[in-house]
Protein backbone atom coordinates (compact mmCIF):
# COMPACT_ATOMS: atom_id res chain seq x y z
CA UNK A 1 0.00 0.00 0.00
CA UNK A 2 3.00 2.24 0.85
CA UNK A 3 4.22 1.68 -2.82
CA UNK A 4 0.50 2.93 -3.95
CA UNK A 5 1.22 6.29 -2.24
CA UNK A 6 4.48 6.60 -3.39
CA UNK A 7 2.95 6.06 -6.93
CA UNK A 8 0.35 8.67 -6.48
CA UNK A 9 2.93 11.43 -5.28
CA UNK A 10 6.14 10.52 -7.29
CA UNK A 11 7.67 13.74 -8.89
CA UNK A 12 5.30 15.34 -11.94
CA UNK A 13 8.71 17.20 -13.34
CA UNK A 14 11.33 14.88 -15.01
CA UNK A 15 14.56 16.44 -13.22
CA UNK A 16 16.53 15.88 -16.68
CA UNK A 17 14.28 18.31 -18.57
CA UNK A 18 13.78 21.90 -18.65
CA UNK A 19 11.71 23.05 -15.94
CA UNK A 20 9.68 26.44 -17.54
CA UNK A 21 8.87 23.95 -20.74
CA UNK A 22 7.82 21.18 -18.92
CA UNK A 23 5.30 23.23 -17.20
CA UNK A 24 4.21 25.72 -20.13
CA UNK A 25 3.88 22.17 -22.30
CA UNK A 26 1.86 21.00 -19.78
CA UNK A 27 -1.07 23.79 -19.67
CA UNK A 28 -4.45 22.91 -20.81
CA UNK A 29 -5.46 26.43 -22.64
CA UNK A 30 -7.67 26.78 -26.68
CA UNK A 31 -4.46 27.39 -29.05
CA UNK A 32 -4.31 31.10 -29.56
CA UNK A 33 -5.38 32.22 -26.35
CA UNK A 34 -3.24 34.76 -24.20
CA UNK A 35 -4.64 33.88 -20.74
CA UNK A 36 -3.93 36.81 -18.05
CA UNK A 37 -6.42 36.02 -15.36
CA UNK A 38 -4.38 33.89 -12.97
CA UNK A 39 -5.79 36.22 -10.14
CA UNK A 40 -9.11 34.57 -10.76
CA UNK A 41 -8.32 31.07 -11.48
CA UNK A 42 -5.57 29.10 -12.50
CA UNK A 43 -5.25 26.45 -15.58
CA UNK A 44 -5.46 22.90 -15.75
CA UNK A 45 -2.04 21.06 -16.48
CA UNK A 46 -1.30 17.98 -18.16
CA UNK A 47 0.48 16.73 -15.52
CA UNK A 48 -1.75 16.82 -12.42
CA UNK A 49 -4.89 15.55 -14.82
CA UNK A 50 -2.79 12.79 -16.02
CA UNK A 51 -1.83 11.84 -12.18
CA UNK A 52 -5.97 12.38 -11.47
CA UNK A 53 -6.31 9.73 -13.90
CA UNK A 54 -4.56 6.75 -12.91
CA UNK A 55 -5.83 7.18 -9.45
CA UNK A 56 -9.91 6.37 -11.03
CA UNK A 57 -8.98 3.02 -11.41
CA UNK A 58 -8.96 2.72 -7.50
CA UNK A 59 -11.93 5.69 -6.12
CA UNK A 60 -13.85 4.90 -3.81
CA UNK A 61 -15.19 6.50 -0.85
CA UNK A 62 -13.06 6.51 2.16
CA UNK A 63 -15.42 5.33 5.07
CA UNK A 64 -14.08 2.22 5.53
CA UNK A 65 -11.68 -0.30 7.30
CA UNK A 66 -12.72 -3.38 5.40
CA UNK A 67 -12.12 -2.97 1.46
CA UNK A 68 -9.03 -2.37 0.34
CA UNK A 69 -10.02 0.64 -2.12
CA UNK A 70 -11.21 2.25 0.41
CA UNK A 71 -8.18 1.62 2.54
CA UNK A 72 -6.25 3.03 -0.15
CA UNK A 73 -8.63 6.15 0.03
CA UNK A 74 -8.77 6.99 3.34
CA UNK A 75 -4.62 6.79 3.42
CA UNK A 76 -4.25 8.61 0.46
CA UNK A 77 -6.59 11.43 2.12
CA UNK A 78 -4.25 11.49 4.80
CA UNK A 79 -1.63 11.83 2.82
CA UNK A 80 -2.90 14.46 1.33
CA UNK A 81 -3.27 16.76 4.50
CA UNK A 82 0.53 15.63 5.81
CA UNK A 83 1.89 16.77 2.15
CA UNK A 84 -0.18 20.15 2.13
CA UNK A 85 1.36 21.11 5.92
CA UNK A 86 4.35 20.67 4.73
CA UNK A 87 4.39 22.00 1.00
CA UNK A 88 2.28 25.43 3.23
CA UNK A 89 4.87 25.22 5.83
CA UNK A 90 2.53 25.24 8.50
CA UNK A 91 3.40 23.76 11.94
CA UNK A 92 2.96 20.14 13.66
CA UNK A 93 -0.01 21.63 15.62
CA UNK A 94 -1.56 22.69 12.49
CA UNK A 95 -4.59 21.28 10.37
CA UNK A 96 -5.49 21.24 7.26
CA UNK A 97 -9.38 20.36 6.47
CA UNK A 98 -10.77 20.63 2.82
CA UNK A 99 -13.85 23.49 2.55
CA UNK A 100 -15.67 24.18 -0.48
CA UNK A 101 -13.91 25.45 -3.68
CA UNK A 102 -11.95 28.04 -2.93
CA UNK A 103 -10.59 30.67 -0.11
CA UNK A 104 -14.37 31.92 0.49
CA UNK A 105 -15.56 28.12 1.77
CA UNK A 106 -12.39 27.84 3.87
CA UNK A 107 -13.10 31.22 5.90
CA UNK A 108 -16.91 30.38 6.25
CA UNK A 109 -15.80 26.90 7.17
CA UNK A 110 -13.28 29.38 10.26
CA UNK A 111 -15.90 31.13 11.18
CA UNK A 112 -18.51 28.23 11.65
CA UNK A 113 -15.64 26.57 13.98
CA UNK A 114 -15.07 30.20 15.79
CA UNK A 115 -19.18 29.85 15.93
CA UNK A 116 -19.14 33.19 14.03
CA UNK A 117 -20.95 32.05 10.86
CA UNK A 118 -25.00 31.77 11.94
CA UNK A 119 -27.76 31.65 9.04
CA UNK A 120 -29.44 35.40 8.23
CA UNK A 121 -32.54 34.19 9.02
CA UNK A 122 -31.39 33.05 13.00
CA UNK A 123 -29.39 36.02 13.38
CA UNK A 124 -32.60 38.18 12.38
CA UNK A 125 -34.61 35.82 15.22
CA UNK A 126 -31.54 36.59 17.05
CA UNK A 127 -31.68 40.31 16.94
CA UNK A 128 -33.11 41.53 20.49
CA UNK A 129 -30.52 39.51 22.39
CA UNK A 130 -27.64 40.89 20.38
CA UNK A 131 -27.81 44.15 21.47
CA UNK A 132 -26.45 43.09 24.83
CA UNK A 133 -23.81 40.34 23.67
CA UNK A 134 -20.21 40.98 24.23
CA UNK A 135 -19.12 40.09 20.52
CA UNK A 136 -15.28 39.01 19.37
CA UNK A 137 -13.89 41.86 17.76
CA UNK A 138 -12.37 40.98 13.95
CA UNK A 139 -9.59 43.36 12.50
CA UNK A 140 -10.07 43.13 8.71
CA UNK A 141 -6.99 45.33 6.65
CA UNK A 142 -8.13 47.52 3.70
CA UNK A 143 -7.12 45.21 1.13
CA UNK A 144 -9.77 42.60 1.89
CA UNK A 145 -11.63 40.30 -1.24
CA UNK A 146 -15.18 40.39 -0.49
CA UNK A 147 -15.29 37.32 1.33
CA UNK A 148 -12.86 38.12 3.92
CA UNK A 149 -15.04 41.43 5.46
CA UNK A 150 -18.66 41.38 4.12
CA UNK A 151 -18.71 37.70 5.70
CA UNK A 152 -17.01 39.08 9.10
CA UNK A 153 -19.89 42.08 9.27
CA UNK A 154 -22.55 39.83 8.53
CA UNK A 155 -21.42 37.20 11.80
CA UNK A 156 -21.79 37.74 15.22
CA UNK A 157 -18.38 39.98 15.59
CA UNK A 158 -17.65 43.45 15.87
CA UNK A 159 -15.53 44.32 12.93
CA UNK A 160 -12.97 46.89 12.78
CA UNK A 161 -11.22 47.66 9.25
CA UNK A 162 -8.17 49.23 9.14
CA UNK A 163 -7.54 52.19 6.63
CA UNK A 164 -5.05 52.75 4.48
CA UNK A 165 -2.10 55.04 5.05
CA UNK A 166 -0.62 58.30 3.23
CA UNK A 167 1.42 55.81 0.86
CA UNK A 168 -1.80 53.68 0.20
CA UNK A 169 -0.52 51.11 2.14
CA UNK A 170 -1.94 49.34 5.07
CA UNK A 171 -1.99 51.46 8.28
CA UNK A 172 0.51 49.62 11.20
CA UNK A 173 0.12 52.61 13.33
CA UNK A 174 -3.91 52.53 13.56
CA UNK A 175 -3.09 48.32 13.57
CA UNK A 176 -1.29 48.67 16.83
CA UNK A 177 -3.86 51.52 18.22
CA UNK A 178 -6.72 49.10 18.12
CA UNK A 179 -5.30 46.30 18.93
CA UNK A 180 -3.73 48.32 21.57
CA UNK A 181 -7.41 49.04 22.76
CA UNK A 182 -8.72 45.83 21.72
CA UNK A 183 -6.24 42.67 23.10
CA UNK A 184 -6.70 39.23 22.43
CA UNK A 185 -8.95 40.05 19.05
CA UNK A 186 -8.70 38.21 15.69
CA UNK A 187 -7.12 39.96 12.61
CA UNK A 188 -7.91 38.27 10.09
CA UNK A 189 -5.86 39.89 6.81
CA UNK A 190 -5.69 39.79 3.31
CA UNK A 191 -1.60 38.38 2.54
CA UNK A 192 -1.46 39.77 -1.09
CA UNK A 193 -4.40 42.37 -2.75
CA UNK A 194 -6.15 40.60 -5.57
CA UNK A 195 -6.85 43.77 -6.80
CA UNK A 196 -3.30 46.07 -6.57
CA UNK A 197 -1.07 42.53 -5.49
CA UNK A 198 0.23 44.81 -2.95
CA UNK A 199 1.59 42.92 0.07
CA UNK A 200 0.95 42.93 3.60
CA UNK A 201 4.25 43.51 5.74
CA UNK A 202 3.44 39.85 7.81
CA UNK A 203 6.24 39.95 9.95
CA UNK A 204 5.13 43.81 11.45
CA UNK A 205 1.81 42.40 11.68
CA UNK A 206 2.53 39.09 13.06
CA UNK A 207 5.05 40.90 15.42
CA UNK A 208 1.87 43.36 16.76
CA UNK A 209 -0.81 40.19 16.88
CA UNK A 210 1.69 38.41 19.07
CA UNK A 211 2.39 41.63 21.72
CA UNK A 212 -1.17 42.23 22.08
CA UNK A 213 -1.93 38.62 22.36
CA UNK A 214 -3.80 38.30 18.98
CA UNK A 215 -4.86 35.30 16.91
CA UNK A 216 -3.51 36.07 13.45
CA UNK A 217 -5.78 34.67 10.30
CA UNK A 218 -4.48 34.81 6.72
CA UNK A 219 -6.66 35.40 3.54
CA UNK A 220 -3.43 33.22 1.29
CA UNK A 221 -5.49 33.59 -1.86
CA UNK A 222 -3.62 35.50 -4.07
CA UNK A 223 -0.61 34.54 -2.44
CA UNK A 224 0.02 30.65 -1.71
CA UNK A 225 0.80 30.51 -5.68
CA UNK A 226 3.70 32.75 -5.45
CA UNK A 227 5.01 32.31 -1.46
CA UNK A 228 4.55 30.86 1.54
CA UNK A 229 4.60 33.08 4.60
CA UNK A 230 8.22 33.80 6.19
CA UNK A 231 8.94 35.34 9.48
CA UNK A 232 5.11 35.23 10.32
CA UNK A 233 3.50 33.61 13.28
CA UNK A 234 -0.03 33.15 12.27
CA UNK A 235 -2.52 30.70 13.49
CA UNK A 236 -5.01 30.44 10.35
CA UNK A 237 -4.74 30.19 6.88
CA UNK A 238 -7.22 30.54 4.03
CA UNK A 239 -6.20 28.57 0.87
CA UNK A 240 -7.59 29.07 -2.89
CA UNK A 241 -5.41 25.63 -4.53
CA UNK A 242 -7.84 27.16 -7.79
CA UNK A 243 -5.61 29.67 -8.15
CA UNK A 244 -2.64 27.38 -8.94
CA UNK A 245 -1.64 25.80 -11.91
CA UNK A 246 -3.42 22.53 -12.32
CA UNK A 247 -5.62 23.30 -9.24
CA UNK A 248 -8.80 23.81 -10.96
CA UNK A 249 -11.17 21.46 -9.85
CA UNK A 250 -9.40 21.39 -6.25
CA UNK A 251 -11.08 22.46 -3.08
CA UNK A 252 -10.22 24.98 -0.70
CA UNK A 253 -8.29 24.56 2.55
CA UNK A 254 -8.51 26.00 5.63
CA UNK A 255 -4.87 25.59 7.41
CA UNK A 256 -5.43 26.04 11.07
CA UNK A 257 -4.06 25.76 14.82
CA UNK A 258 -5.92 22.37 16.29
CA UNK A 259 -6.05 25.29 19.54
CA UNK A 260 -8.84 26.97 18.10
CA UNK A 261 -11.02 23.64 17.34
CA UNK A 262 -12.97 22.82 20.50
CA UNK A 263 -13.30 19.30 20.90
CA UNK A 264 -15.23 19.35 23.93
CA UNK A 265 -17.93 20.10 22.27
CA UNK A 266 -19.73 19.27 18.92
CA UNK A 267 -18.48 19.16 15.42
CA UNK A 268 -19.13 22.29 13.38
CA UNK A 269 -21.92 20.02 11.94
CA UNK A 270 -22.86 16.36 12.75
CA UNK A 271 -22.59 13.95 9.77
CA UNK A 272 -21.49 11.22 8.62
CA UNK A 273 -17.49 10.26 8.76
CA UNK A 274 -17.42 12.39 12.59
CA UNK A 275 -19.84 9.99 14.57
CA UNK A 276 -17.63 7.17 16.74
CA UNK A 277 -21.31 5.89 18.35
CA UNK A 278 -24.76 6.90 17.95
CA UNK A 279 -28.00 4.80 19.12
CA UNK A 280 -31.43 6.09 19.15
CA UNK A 281 -31.29 8.45 22.19
CA UNK A 282 -27.86 9.17 21.86
CA UNK A 283 -24.02 9.63 20.35
CA UNK A 284 -20.51 10.37 20.51
CA UNK A 285 -18.48 11.83 18.08
CA UNK A 286 -14.60 10.68 17.39
CA UNK A 287 -11.20 12.91 18.72
CA UNK A 288 -9.30 12.93 15.74
CA UNK A 289 -8.31 15.93 14.24
CA UNK A 290 -8.47 17.02 11.70
CA UNK A 291 -11.18 14.16 10.80
CA UNK A 292 -13.16 15.39 13.05
CA UNK A 293 -14.19 18.43 11.12
CA UNK A 294 -14.12 16.44 8.04
CA UNK A 295 -17.85 15.57 7.92
CA UNK A 296 -19.73 13.61 5.02
CA UNK A 297 -17.89 12.33 2.16
CA UNK A 298 -14.56 13.61 1.80
CA UNK A 299 -13.59 14.97 -1.38
CA UNK A 300 -10.61 12.88 -2.39
CA UNK A 301 -10.45 14.04 -6.08
CA UNK A 302 -10.31 17.80 -4.81
CA UNK A 303 -8.21 17.25 -2.17
CA UNK A 304 -5.91 15.28 -4.18
CA UNK A 305 -5.77 18.10 -7.29
CA UNK A 306 -5.15 20.66 -4.44
CA UNK A 307 -2.38 18.53 -3.22
CA UNK A 308 -0.65 17.73 -6.33
CA UNK A 309 -1.10 21.66 -7.47
CA UNK A 310 0.77 22.73 -4.49
CA UNK A 311 3.69 20.02 -5.22
CA UNK A 312 4.21 21.09 -8.75
CA UNK A 313 4.22 24.67 -7.31
CA UNK A 314 7.02 23.32 -5.11
CA UNK A 315 8.42 21.23 -7.47
CA UNK A 316 9.19 24.46 -9.97
CA UNK A 317 10.90 26.06 -6.97
CA UNK A 318 9.51 28.59 -5.08
CA UNK A 319 12.55 31.29 -5.68
CA UNK A 320 12.33 30.33 -9.60
CA UNK A 321 8.64 31.61 -9.93
CA UNK A 322 9.51 34.37 -7.36
CA UNK A 323 12.42 35.63 -9.62
CA UNK A 324 10.46 34.93 -13.21
CA UNK A 325 7.55 36.90 -11.63
CA UNK A 326 9.13 40.09 -10.61
CA UNK A 327 11.20 39.85 -13.93
CA UNK A 328 7.69 39.96 -15.97
CA UNK A 329 5.85 42.48 -13.62
CA UNK A 330 8.60 44.70 -14.75
CA UNK A 331 8.67 44.86 -17.60
CA UNK A 332 4.87 44.98 -17.66
CA UNK A 333 4.51 48.06 -15.70
CA UNK A 334 7.25 49.77 -17.99
CA UNK A 335 5.07 49.59 -20.40
CA UNK A 336 2.04 50.13 -19.06
CA UNK A 337 3.06 53.86 -18.03
CA UNK A 338 3.76 54.04 -21.72
CA UNK A 339 -0.21 54.33 -22.37
CA UNK A 340 -2.14 57.77 -22.78
CA UNK A 341 -4.20 58.86 -20.23
CA UNK A 342 -3.61 55.36 -17.76
CA UNK A 343 -4.61 55.18 -13.82
CA UNK A 344 -2.36 52.21 -12.03
CA UNK A 345 -3.92 51.89 -9.05
CA UNK A 346 -2.19 51.60 -5.44
CA UNK A 347 1.49 52.44 -4.41
CA UNK A 348 3.64 52.01 -7.23
CA UNK A 349 7.32 51.63 -5.72
CA UNK A 350 5.92 49.05 -2.82
CA UNK A 351 5.84 45.23 -3.15
CA UNK A 352 3.53 43.08 -4.87
CA UNK A 353 2.62 39.83 -6.24
CA UNK A 354 2.22 39.63 -10.63
CA UNK A 355 -1.26 41.61 -10.01
CA UNK A 356 -1.95 44.62 -11.85
CA UNK A 357 -5.14 46.98 -12.09
CA UNK A 358 -5.90 50.12 -14.05
CA UNK A 359 -8.49 52.42 -16.15
CA UNK A 360 -7.45 54.18 -19.25
CA UNK A 361 -9.58 57.70 -19.33
CA UNK A 362 -12.60 57.40 -21.08
CA UNK A 363 -12.62 53.79 -21.45
CA UNK A 364 -14.93 51.26 -19.45
CA UNK A 365 -12.57 48.72 -18.65
CA UNK A 366 -15.55 45.97 -19.79
CA UNK A 367 -15.26 47.22 -22.97
CA UNK A 368 -11.77 47.02 -22.85
CA UNK A 369 -11.70 43.74 -21.53
CA UNK A 370 -14.13 42.63 -24.60
CA UNK A 371 -11.79 43.82 -27.08
CA UNK A 372 -8.89 42.38 -25.77
CA UNK A 373 -10.71 39.09 -25.02
CA UNK A 374 -13.04 39.20 -28.69
CA UNK A 375 -10.51 40.81 -31.33
CA UNK A 376 -7.31 39.93 -29.62
CA UNK A 377 -8.12 36.32 -27.71
CA UNK A 378 -6.14 38.13 -24.70
CA UNK A 379 -8.22 37.30 -21.49
CA UNK A 380 -7.84 39.62 -18.71
CA UNK A 381 -10.81 40.25 -16.09
CA UNK A 382 -13.01 44.02 -15.99
CA UNK A 383 -14.80 44.53 -12.36
CA UNK A 384 -14.01 44.98 -9.00
CA UNK A 385 -12.46 41.51 -8.24
CA UNK A 386 -14.99 41.05 -5.47
CA UNK A 387 -13.17 43.79 -3.09
CA UNK A 388 -15.50 46.83 -3.29
CA UNK A 389 -14.69 48.59 0.21
CA UNK A 390 -11.06 49.12 -1.39
CA UNK A 391 -12.03 50.34 -4.62
CA UNK A 392 -13.64 52.99 -2.86
CA UNK A 393 -10.13 53.85 -1.60
CA UNK A 394 -8.41 53.62 -5.12
CA UNK A 395 -10.70 55.08 -6.88
CA UNK A 396 -11.53 58.03 -4.10
CA UNK A 397 -15.25 57.22 -3.90
CA UNK A 398 -17.70 58.68 -1.49
CA UNK A 399 -19.18 55.85 0.51
CA UNK A 400 -22.96 57.91 0.40
CA UNK A 401 -22.23 58.96 -3.64
CA UNK A 402 -21.46 55.41 -4.33
CA UNK A 403 -24.55 53.35 -2.77
CA UNK A 404 -26.35 54.13 -6.48
CA UNK A 405 -24.83 51.23 -7.91
CA UNK A 406 -24.00 53.11 -10.89
CA UNK A 407 -20.96 54.09 -9.14
CA UNK A 408 -19.82 50.98 -8.78
CA UNK A 409 -15.68 50.54 -8.57
CA UNK A 410 -14.30 48.86 -11.24
CA UNK A 411 -11.50 48.52 -13.41
CA UNK A 412 -9.61 46.27 -15.65
CA UNK A 413 -7.26 43.40 -14.11
CA UNK A 414 -4.05 42.19 -15.64
CA UNK A 415 -2.57 39.13 -13.42
CA UNK A 416 0.73 37.69 -14.42
CA UNK A 417 1.67 33.71 -14.49
CA UNK A 418 6.19 32.70 -14.33
CA UNK A 419 5.27 30.77 -17.40
CA UNK A 420 4.43 34.03 -19.03
CA UNK A 421 7.53 35.21 -21.54
CA UNK A 422 8.57 38.49 -22.73
CA UNK A 423 6.87 38.13 -25.87
CA UNK A 424 3.52 37.30 -24.04
CA UNK A 425 3.91 40.95 -22.11
CA UNK A 426 4.21 42.31 -25.68
CA UNK A 427 1.73 41.19 -27.06
CA UNK A 428 -0.50 42.29 -24.26
CA UNK A 429 0.89 46.01 -24.20
CA UNK A 430 0.62 46.04 -28.05
CA UNK A 431 -2.75 44.85 -27.66
CA UNK A 432 -3.97 47.28 -25.04
CA UNK A 433 -2.46 49.77 -27.27
CA UNK A 434 -4.83 49.23 -30.35
CA UNK A 435 -7.71 48.05 -28.28
CA UNK A 436 -7.06 51.52 -26.87
CA UNK A 437 -7.39 53.81 -30.34
CA UNK A 438 -10.67 51.69 -31.60
CA UNK A 439 -12.06 52.59 -28.22
CA UNK A 440 -11.53 56.15 -28.62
Amino acid sequence: MQAFLNRSFAPLLNPNESVLEQVKSSIILKKGVSYFDWGASGLASALVEKRVKSLLPYYANAHSVASKHAILMGMLLKECQEKLKRSLNLSDNHCVLSAGYGASSAIKKFQEILGVCIPSKTKKNLEPYLKDMALKRVIVGPYEHHSNEISWREGLCEVVRIPLNEHGLLDLEILEQTLKKSPNSLVSISAASNVTGLLTPLKEVSSLCKKYKADLALDLANFSAHANPKDCEYQTGFYAPHKLLGGIGGCGLLGISKDLIDTQIAPSFSAGGVIKYANRTRHEFIDELPLREEFGTPGLLQFYRSALAYQLRDECGLDFIHKKENNLLRVLMHGLKDLPAINIYGNLTASRVGVVAFNIGGISPYDLARVLSYEYAIETRAGCSCAGPYGHDLLNLNAQKSSDFNAKPGWLRVSLHFTHSINDIDYLLDSLKKAVKKLR
